[in-house]
Protein backbone atom coordinates (compact mmCIF):
# COMPACT_ATOMS: atom_id res chain seq x y z
CA UNK A 1 0.00 0.00 0.00
CA UNK A 2 1.24 3.42 -0.93
CA UNK A 3 -0.75 6.69 -0.63
CA UNK A 4 0.26 10.04 -1.29
CA UNK A 5 -2.53 11.77 0.81
CA UNK A 6 -1.71 15.65 0.74
CA UNK A 7 0.90 17.67 -0.83
CA UNK A 8 0.70 21.58 0.43
CA UNK A 9 1.87 24.30 -2.71
CA UNK A 10 5.62 25.30 -1.80
CA UNK A 11 7.82 27.89 -3.42
CA UNK A 12 11.54 26.93 -3.08
CA UNK A 13 13.44 30.06 -3.18
CA UNK A 14 16.54 28.96 -2.10
CA UNK A 15 18.65 31.74 -0.72
CA UNK A 16 20.58 29.54 1.10
CA UNK A 17 21.86 25.98 0.31
CA UNK A 18 23.89 22.74 1.76
CA UNK A 19 24.26 21.29 4.76
CA UNK A 20 26.84 19.18 7.12
CA UNK A 21 24.38 16.66 8.78
CA UNK A 22 25.06 14.16 5.98
CA UNK A 23 21.78 11.89 6.67
CA UNK A 24 21.96 9.12 5.12
CA UNK A 25 18.45 9.33 3.29
CA UNK A 26 19.94 13.28 1.91
CA UNK A 27 22.15 11.37 -0.11
CA UNK A 28 19.12 10.21 -2.64
CA UNK A 29 17.07 13.31 -2.27
CA UNK A 30 18.08 16.72 -1.66
CA UNK A 31 21.78 15.70 -2.99
CA UNK A 32 20.90 14.20 -5.61
CA UNK A 33 18.90 17.36 -6.28
CA UNK A 34 21.95 19.42 -6.21
CA UNK A 35 23.45 17.44 -9.00
CA UNK A 36 21.49 18.89 -11.58
CA UNK A 37 23.12 22.28 -11.00
CA UNK A 38 26.92 21.12 -11.61
CA UNK A 39 26.96 23.61 -14.39
CA UNK A 40 25.42 26.19 -12.63
CA UNK A 41 26.85 26.03 -9.03
CA UNK A 42 29.61 24.10 -8.14
CA UNK A 43 28.91 24.52 -4.65
CA UNK A 44 24.99 23.81 -4.87
CA UNK A 45 26.64 20.80 -6.83
CA UNK A 46 28.79 19.77 -3.66
CA UNK A 47 26.01 20.76 -1.33
CA UNK A 48 28.25 23.35 0.26
CA UNK A 49 26.56 25.48 2.43
CA UNK A 50 26.53 28.66 1.08
CA UNK A 51 24.57 32.15 0.12
CA UNK A 52 23.23 33.56 -2.76
CA UNK A 53 22.65 37.00 -2.47
CA UNK A 54 21.38 37.76 -6.03
CA UNK A 55 18.20 35.58 -5.21
CA UNK A 56 17.32 38.45 -2.00
CA UNK A 57 15.49 40.36 -5.04
CA UNK A 58 13.59 37.71 -6.43
CA UNK A 59 9.31 38.42 -7.17
CA UNK A 60 7.77 36.63 -4.39
CA UNK A 61 4.60 35.12 -5.08
CA UNK A 62 1.49 35.85 -2.76
CA UNK A 63 0.38 32.67 -0.68
CA UNK A 64 -2.69 31.43 0.81
CA UNK A 65 -4.36 28.45 2.62
CA UNK A 66 -1.55 25.96 2.84
CA UNK A 67 1.28 28.12 0.34
CA UNK A 68 4.51 28.36 1.44
CA UNK A 69 7.75 30.23 0.43
CA UNK A 70 10.82 27.96 1.64
CA UNK A 71 13.88 30.44 1.60
CA UNK A 72 16.33 27.46 2.85
CA UNK A 73 14.63 24.24 0.89
CA UNK A 74 17.76 22.13 0.46
CA UNK A 75 19.65 22.84 3.16
CA UNK A 76 19.69 23.48 6.87
CA UNK A 77 20.03 27.08 8.42
CA UNK A 78 22.45 25.26 10.75
CA UNK A 79 25.37 26.55 8.48
CA UNK A 80 23.13 29.68 8.03
CA UNK A 81 25.87 32.56 8.55
CA UNK A 82 24.19 34.82 10.79
CA UNK A 83 24.62 37.72 8.38
CA UNK A 84 22.87 36.01 5.74
CA UNK A 85 20.06 34.52 7.82
CA UNK A 86 19.10 38.19 9.05
CA UNK A 87 19.07 39.03 5.10
CA UNK A 88 17.10 36.60 4.53
CA UNK A 89 14.69 37.48 7.76
CA UNK A 90 14.73 41.52 6.29
CA UNK A 91 13.19 40.52 3.07
CA UNK A 92 10.46 38.29 5.38
CA UNK A 93 9.33 41.30 7.06
CA UNK A 94 9.27 43.34 3.69
CA UNK A 95 6.22 40.31 2.77
CA UNK A 96 4.17 40.34 5.97
CA UNK A 97 1.39 39.25 3.59
CA UNK A 98 3.16 35.76 2.31
CA UNK A 99 4.00 32.70 4.48
CA UNK A 100 7.50 31.33 4.83
CA UNK A 101 8.90 28.11 6.33
CA UNK A 102 12.24 27.80 8.20
CA UNK A 103 13.10 24.26 8.86
CA UNK A 104 16.19 22.56 10.45
CA UNK A 105 16.88 19.17 12.25
CA UNK A 106 18.92 21.88 15.01
CA UNK A 107 16.32 23.68 16.30
CA UNK A 108 18.28 25.74 18.93
CA UNK A 109 19.32 27.95 16.00
CA UNK A 110 16.11 29.22 15.71
CA UNK A 111 16.65 31.14 19.19
CA UNK A 112 19.15 33.77 18.52
CA UNK A 113 16.57 35.19 15.57
CA UNK A 114 13.82 35.81 18.27
CA UNK A 115 11.12 37.01 17.84
CA UNK A 116 10.23 35.79 14.42
CA UNK A 117 7.72 37.03 12.08
CA UNK A 118 4.49 36.52 12.70
CA UNK A 119 4.11 35.23 9.23
CA UNK A 120 7.28 32.94 9.63
CA UNK A 121 6.03 28.74 10.47
CA UNK A 122 8.92 27.00 12.07
CA UNK A 123 9.47 23.27 11.45
CA UNK A 124 11.68 20.49 13.11
CA UNK A 125 12.74 17.29 11.71
CA UNK A 126 12.36 14.66 14.17
CA UNK A 127 12.01 11.22 13.08
CA UNK A 128 11.85 9.28 16.16
CA UNK A 129 12.26 10.22 20.02
CA UNK A 130 15.09 7.26 20.39
CA UNK A 131 19.01 8.04 20.59
CA UNK A 132 19.87 5.03 20.21
CA UNK A 133 21.70 3.93 17.27
CA UNK A 134 20.85 7.46 15.53
CA UNK A 135 24.53 8.38 15.26
CA UNK A 136 24.04 5.81 12.03
CA UNK A 137 21.75 7.40 10.33
CA UNK A 138 22.46 11.41 10.96
CA UNK A 139 25.04 13.97 12.41
CA UNK A 140 22.07 15.99 13.07
CA UNK A 141 21.85 16.91 16.95
CA UNK A 142 20.22 13.75 18.91
CA UNK A 143 16.33 13.39 19.22
CA UNK A 144 15.93 14.01 22.48
CA UNK A 145 18.30 17.16 22.11
CA UNK A 146 15.92 18.34 19.72
CA UNK A 147 12.39 17.76 21.39
CA UNK A 148 14.53 19.98 24.58
CA UNK A 149 15.46 22.76 22.22
CA UNK A 150 11.92 23.24 20.39
CA UNK A 151 10.05 23.06 23.62
CA UNK A 152 12.17 26.48 24.63
CA UNK A 153 11.43 28.42 21.12
CA UNK A 154 9.26 30.85 21.69
CA UNK A 155 7.08 30.93 18.98
CA UNK A 156 3.40 30.36 18.02
CA UNK A 157 3.94 28.70 14.87
CA UNK A 158 5.66 25.43 14.43
CA UNK A 159 5.22 22.72 12.96
CA UNK A 160 7.20 19.22 13.27
CA UNK A 161 7.84 16.92 9.95
CA UNK A 162 8.65 12.97 11.16
CA UNK A 163 9.70 12.17 7.66
CA UNK A 164 11.29 9.61 7.42
CA UNK A 165 9.96 7.74 10.04
CA UNK A 166 11.78 5.45 12.09
CA UNK A 167 11.33 3.52 14.84
CA UNK A 168 9.77 4.88 18.24
CA UNK A 169 8.14 4.39 21.67
CA UNK A 170 4.89 5.69 21.22
CA UNK A 171 3.71 6.58 24.91
CA UNK A 172 6.98 9.39 24.85
CA UNK A 173 6.88 10.03 21.32
CA UNK A 174 2.94 11.33 21.65
CA UNK A 175 3.87 12.90 24.51
CA UNK A 176 7.07 14.62 23.00
CA UNK A 177 4.85 15.75 20.15
CA UNK A 178 1.76 17.06 22.75
CA UNK A 179 4.02 19.35 24.39
CA UNK A 180 5.65 20.86 21.73
CA UNK A 181 1.86 21.87 20.33
CA UNK A 182 2.48 22.10 16.69
CA UNK A 183 -0.38 23.50 14.38
CA UNK A 184 0.63 20.23 11.89
CA UNK A 185 2.73 16.98 11.45
CA UNK A 186 3.77 15.78 8.49
CA UNK A 187 4.29 11.50 8.56
CA UNK A 188 5.70 9.78 6.13
CA UNK A 189 8.20 6.98 5.53
CA UNK A 190 11.67 7.56 3.64
CA UNK A 191 10.97 7.13 -0.08
CA UNK A 192 14.63 6.76 -1.53
CA UNK A 193 14.79 3.08 -0.42
CA UNK A 194 17.66 3.43 2.68
CA UNK A 195 16.60 0.70 4.53
CA UNK A 196 16.27 2.61 7.80
CA UNK A 197 15.09 1.40 11.45
CA UNK A 198 11.26 1.40 10.29
CA UNK A 199 8.32 1.04 12.53
CA UNK A 200 5.66 -1.58 11.25
CA UNK A 201 2.97 0.12 9.06
CA UNK A 202 0.48 -0.67 11.78
CA UNK A 203 2.60 1.47 14.25
CA UNK A 204 2.67 4.13 12.16
CA UNK A 205 -1.17 4.05 11.52
CA UNK A 206 -1.66 4.36 15.45
CA UNK A 207 0.89 7.50 15.77
CA UNK A 208 -1.22 9.29 13.18
CA UNK A 209 -4.48 7.84 14.72
CA UNK A 210 -3.31 9.38 18.61
CA UNK A 211 -1.84 12.62 16.79
CA UNK A 212 -5.12 13.55 15.26
CA UNK A 213 -6.54 13.68 18.31
CA UNK A 214 -4.69 17.24 19.22
CA UNK A 215 -2.92 18.56 15.80
CA UNK A 216 -3.37 18.06 11.70
CA UNK A 217 -1.40 15.22 10.50
CA UNK A 218 -0.26 15.52 6.61
CA UNK A 219 0.25 12.31 5.59
CA UNK A 220 3.44 11.80 3.25
CA UNK A 221 3.98 8.10 1.94
CA UNK A 222 2.36 5.57 3.43
CA UNK A 223 3.74 2.21 2.70
CA UNK A 224 4.24 -1.47 4.95
CA UNK A 225 8.08 -1.05 6.18
CA UNK A 226 10.59 -2.22 4.00
CA UNK A 227 10.98 -5.53 6.02
CA UNK A 228 7.24 -6.12 6.69
CA UNK A 229 7.35 -6.31 2.44
CA UNK A 230 10.12 -8.53 2.13
CA UNK A 231 8.74 -10.80 4.55
CA UNK A 232 5.31 -10.90 2.78
CA UNK A 233 7.00 -11.78 0.00
CA UNK A 234 8.09 -14.87 1.28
Amino acid sequence: MKTHMYRDSVLQWNVFVGCRFDCVYCEKSFKLQMKRQKNRCSRCYNYEPHFHPERLNRPLPRTRGDQFIWPCSSGDITFCKPEWMRKILEVIRRYPDRTFLLQTKNPIIFKPYEPFPPNVVLDVTLETNSDEGYRLISKAPLPSKRFRDYLSVNHPRKFLTIEPVLEFDMDEFVSWIRRIKPERVYLGYDSKNCYLPEPELQKVLELERRLKAFTRVKRKLFRKAWWEQRIQTR
